[in-house]
This record gives C-alpha cells, sequence and structure tokens, in this order.
C-alpha cells in the first residue's frame, strides 16, 4: 500500500510540496513582420520572414526572429512544412542579448465554402538554448504543441478578415518530488528550501498558453498584401529555483530545490505585418 502510495505521489507534477501563484496582470505588446513567400515548384513554397515585437513590461524588452522555411501541398486541402528560426532576446535585467534555435514543423489543414475558409494548425516545436544555463531548472531543447484553429470571410474581394484561437502545451518541462522542510523558521537561511527533493526528468505536460487572435488582411493585388491583428495571451509559466552545484540536503542527486512557482498573466499585443509573394 505504501509503495502503492508513493507511486500515485511521484506521477502527480509536484504534489507533495507548496507552490506559490503569482498573477502578473495585464501587459501590452507590439509586433512588425516583413515576410517573402516565393513559388519553387508546383505546390512547393519557400518562405522567409523577420518579426520584431516589443513589450511593456517583464524581463524581454524586445524580441527579433529571423526564419527560413519550406512548405509544400500534398493535396488540395493538406500542407506540410518546415522552418528554422534563429531569436534574439534583449535581456531588460543583465542587459544583453541571447539567442534560441527554435525547429517548427506543421501540418495544415484547410476546408472552403464560397465566402468562408476555415482552417486547423498543428505545429510541433523544438526550442534549443545554447549557452550557460541550469538544465535542472529547463530542458536545453524544449518542446511544445501547438493546436490552432481558425476562420476567414472571403466576400468582401480583397479585405479578408479573419479570427483564429491556439491552445499551447509544453511538453517536457522539468519534474521534482519532495517534501517542505519541517524544521524552517523564520530567522532559518535555508527556510525555503526543500528536503528529500529528487528531479525526475523532463516529463511534466501542460497547458501553457491560450491565444486569440482577431485581424484582417487586405491584398492590394497578388503580390502585396498588408495585415493588421490583434493577439491576446493568457500564459502560464513554471519557474523553477534550484541549485546546480549540489549540498548535502541531498546527496544522491546534489542539489537543492529552493521554489516552485507559477506565474500567471495575459498580454495583449497589436500587430502589422507585410507580406510579398512571387
Amino acid at each position: 500500500m505504501k509503495k502503492l502510495l508513493l507511486t500515485l505521489l511521484l506521477a502527480v507534477p509536484a504534489a507533495a510540496f507548496a507552490q506559490t501563484t503569482y498573477n502578473e496582470g495585464t501587459s501590452f505588446g507590439a509586433r512588425a513582420t516583413v515576410e517573402a513567400d516565393a513559388k519553387v515548384a508546383k505546390g512547393l513554397h519557400v518562405m522567409a520572414h523577420e518579426e520584431f515585437r516589443w513589450y511593456s513590461s517583464g524581463n524581454d524588452l524586445m524580441r527579433s526572429y529571423t526564419g527560413i522555411g519550406v512548405e509544400y501541398k500534398v493535396l488540395s486541402f493538406l500542407k506540410v512544412g518546415a522552418e528554422y528560426e534563429l531569436i534574439n532576446r534583449y535581456k531588460l535585467e543583465s542587459k544583453d542579448w541571447t539567442q534560441r534555435h527554435r525547429g517548427n514543423f506543421f501540418l495544415t489543414g484547410t476546408y472552403k465554402t464560397t465566402d468562408w475558409q476555415f482552417g486547423l494548425k498543428e505545429t510541433f516545436r523544438i526550442t534549443h538554448r545554447p549557452g550557460e544555463m541550469n538544465t535542472l531548472q529547463a530542458p536545453r531543447n524544449a518542446l511544445a504543441l501547438k493546436s490552432k484553429v481558425s476562420v476567414k470571410y472571403l466576400g468582401l474581394g480583397s479585405v479578408v478578415p479573419y479570427a483564429g484561437f491556439e491552445v499551447k502545451t509544453a511538453l517536457n518541462d522539468a519534474r521534482y518530488y519532495g517534501e517542505a522542510n519541517p524544521y524552517a523558521t523564520e530567522d532559518t537561511p535555508n527556510k525555503d528550501l526543500y528536503k528529500n527533493e529528487k528531479f525526475l526528468g523532463y516529463n511534466h505536460s501542460y497547458v501553457s498558453r491560450l491565444r486569440a487572435q482577431i485581424g484582417v488582411t487586405v491584398k492590394f493585388d497578388k503580390r502585396h498584401a498588408l495585415d493588421f491583428y490583434l493577439l491576446g495571451d493568457h500564459y502560464k509559466d513554471k519557474e523553477i529555483d534550484t541549485n546546480k552545484e549540489g549540498s548535502a540536503s541531498w546527496k544522491e542527486n546534489g542539489l537543492v530545490l529552493k521554489s516552485i512557482d507559477w506565474y500567471t498573466g495575459n498580454l495583449i499585443s497589436a500587430g502589422v505585418g507585410y507580406k510579398w509573394s512571387f
């Protein structure tokens, strides 16, 4: 019975110790994108883009995304594609730039009527974090799955209003098991540390973001188009603070788990994009 109980506890992410949830409220941002789409063969397209993002608050003041990818129409209603992105992130706290490498692999299905187009896009994402990092707090290669449904109204000719909703799921976040320190007091330096903590690997999966989007695309001709949109993100971030150098409290793994906290909030962003097709 004790073994069964322990197994159930290990299966629930961080269920055995207290966690804190912080509501960061609502912040605002802006985005600007330039995209090129080249048809190189029947059903085969090569795409490239440059995107900049600004935030009114938070640790990231600005990010840039430089991407190149391919997309192939397998059937009249089905496309497959892959994309590489180089991400540059400006950290406001340290006032320097860091880089990430990202691969997106996606499958897009569409259904059209006379005036409407419905879409479903599934994206598998890998984000690689190079350089110095504590891999006991987060995986070096973060995996995520994004599922997006969208609808466009085609009955206005060159003006196309649209809306979409997306769910992002983190697939391999760090997971721990531990017990809060029963001997902690307000005067104890290690009052926030845990005893008997154990790193269980990168197997915590949870919904990390819900996104709604509305916008309108204005097509000037077959080659040039402008896109204006508004994004609303509700996010949930898991933050782990643990010592990677080791300590006497857990000799087997050599680590001290200080805290596991959740940060939730909303981000509203206005965006504009230009697309050149040829």
